[in-house]
């Protein structure tokens, strides 16, 4: 137990870290308080706004109903609560402790910026009422502030941020938190009343109950909680490492290739938290008798993934712009970008004419999820041979992808578009035609995804003649480059 007092009395707000395992607010609310009760805040209106989709918050919604009979059995119950928007939660929290007489509120810290502003609020708001509030460090294996330059700044390139981080985590190891105690319980449960009536807008009804629907949303989880095929939930997760961890020798190796099943797919749950970060590397080192780097080299590859969606939320807090749709580099305003709202629809119905691309489209729109290097593929193709704003292929995934993580995926596409801190240089841009030919080479993945083109040769699959019933290609990929180059290389 930490060295501050015990309380009579906790809430845990929870938010994207919807597991019971490893989960810094909720280990350490138990190792505090006598009794111990959770609360999540649906905000419909403000999702919709960050561009939050079905997909991505049906899953949530999943994994939150999976997590509520954890939480169960620990004689910890969870409370539902439904408002309109981040603003209504500061005054609907202070209710909520205040009915359930609750002295102190403990939460894992989030950072994108209207996230962070939120959190400010609720602890203003909380203090009025005598209330305590802790914000853990719990999505990153560092918290964003502490991997810093010689200088004390952030850093803004990929390589030195990976060697300080590393460097800073040697130091102790990657140990993921116990489960939270149990809670004891009474006989009639009445520690926690079942339902509240709170003065808020939205349902106003702090419940024990969780909806199967909400609104703005068409929530689409069948019978055994899944969505889109993935199955929810903490279990899920954990069956998840524990199988890539059979293959992830081979991750380095065959991780490009999108016909086959060598990738983690674990994205979806470190998202909504039904996984942690610790949990993973964790896994990682131990594999790799404690290297971060060197060892085996799809374990270190895989490792250095991890490492950049941390590179990108420590970037996301240190540069709120980046929350505002603004470009990391300012020169990149200056893009004379294309806003051609045909072509881009025709991007998103993957009907591009350029085969790995429409492949990597529809994956997407059928599954909710698109492999790695497809990701890469699309966006240069959008960005750099369409040059069609960034910034509508970002949210056109936020609105689509099961793993929509707003730093990871804003990171992910700055990158490709040269407009962000520690881009592709501008005048790399990905031929989708030979990524195809090197990733896909006997079109076993085109021919999943369009059809249309399964007859033709394992060759012309990738560039293919004219075929009836598929689109020709709406853009001169080697003119586009020409072009992007162009752009970009005037902006200097």
């Amino acid at each position: 137990m930490s060295g501050k007092k015990s309380l009579q009395r906790g809430l845990v707000w929870l938010r994207n870290d919807l597991r019971v395992h490893d989960n810094s607010a909720l280990y350490h609310a138990s190792t505090r308080c006598d009794q111990l009760a959770a609360v999540f805040i649906a905000c419909p209106d403000t999702w919709k706004s960050h561009d939050e989709g079905d997909a991505l918050v049906s899953f949530r919604m999943a994994c939150l109903q999976e997590l509520q009979e954890q939480l169960r059995l620990r004689n910890i119950p969870l409370y539902y609560l439904e408002v309109s928007k981040f603003s209504q939660v500061p005054h609907a929290l202070q209710q909520i402790t205040e009915r359930l007489k609750a002295e102190a509120l403990f939460a894992n810290a989030e950072y994108p910026l209207n996230e962070q502003r939120r959190d400010k609020a609720v602890r203003g708001k909380l203090q009025e009422s005598g209330v305590q509030v802790e914000y853990y460090s719990d999505r990153t294996l560092l918290p964003p502030g502490a991997v810093r330059t010689a200088s004390g700044d952030p850093y803004k390139v990929f390589t030195p941020f990976k060697r300080a981080l590393i460097q800073l985590c040697a130091e102790s190891e990657v140990n993921p938190l116990p489960m939270p105690k149990k809670m004891p319980s009474t006989d009639k449960g009445e520690h926690w009343p079942k339902w509240l009536g709170l003065e808020v807008e939205g349902s106003g009804k702090l419940t024990q109950k969780i909806p199967s629907q909400l609104p703005q949303y068409s929530l689409d989880i069948d019978g055994s909680g899944r969505v889109k095929g993935w199955e929810s939930g903490e279990k899920a997760a954990q069956k998840h490492l524990k199988a890539f961890a059979e293959i992830i020798d081979k991750y380095q190796a065959e991780r490009d290739f999108p016909a086959k099943d060598s990738t983690s797919r674990l994205s979806p749950y470190l998202n909504c938290g039904a996984i942690s970060i610790r949990q993973c590397v964790h896994m990682a080192l131990n594999l790799n008798k404690g290297l971060w780097q060197g060892g085996n080299e799809g374990i270190a590859c895989w490792i250095s993934e991890l490492v950049w969606r941390e590179f990108y939320t420590h970037l996301l807090a240190d540069f709120p712009r980046l929350s505002m749709g603004k470009p990391f580099k300012e020169e990149t305003e200056q893009v004379p970008w294309c806003y051609d709202k045909d072509l881009f629809s025709r991007w998103t119905r993957g009907e591009t004419g350029v085969p790995i691309v429409d492949a990597a489209m529809r994956q997407l729109n059928e599954t909710a999820w698109m492999h790695n290097r497809l990701r890469m593929i699309v966006a240069s193709f959008l960005s750099k041979n369409m040059l069609i704003d960034w910034r509508w292929g970002e949210r056109y995934f936020m609105q689509n992808l099961i793993d929509g993580d707003f730093a990871s995926n804003n990171g992910g596409w700055q990158w490709t578009a040269s407009t962000g801190t520690d881009a592709a240089p501008y005048f790399r841009v990905f031929n989708p035609y030979s990524q195809s030919q090197k990733f896909d080479p006997n079109g076993d993945f085109i021919r999943r995804y369009v059809p249309e083109l399964a007859s033709l040769s394992d060759k012309e699959i990738h560039e293919p003649p004219k075929v009836e019933g598929y689109s020709q290609v709406i853009c001169d990929v080697g003119a586009g480059r020409k072009r992007a180059i162009e752009v970009f290389a005037n902006l200097k």
